[in-house]
């Protein structure tokens, strides 16, 4: 009888030990993904962060031809003002 009991205590503590193996095999797991997906939100915030700098550059390249635009602009019509006045026509 005693020798049961000793293999019912046995038993009792590889299922208690099976438990809180199977629990710290599930965090360890959960952790892991976790991680994963930490991983995948770090390259995304990464490439959200470069974003801005890319299109800080277009938006300036943008804004240097529309600057030379206007000045071509701006000279164009001086021309034509002055043409205009030296030849005594009303097209400025």
């Amino acid at each position: 009888m005693e020798a049961i009991k000793k293999k019912l205590q046995m038993l009792k503590l590889h299922k208690e030990n099976a438990l809180d193996q199977a629990k710290a095999d599930k965090r360890a797991a959960e952790d892991r993904s976790l991680e994963d997906e930490l991983v995948a939100l770090q390259k995304k915030l990464k490439g959200t962060e470069d974003e801005p700098d890319k299109y800080s550059k277009s938006l300036k390249g943008a804004q240097e031809k529309l600057e030379v635009a206007e000045k071509k602009a701006v000279d164009l019509r001086s021309f034509n003002i002055y043409t205009a006045i030296y030849w005594g026509t009303k097209e400025a």
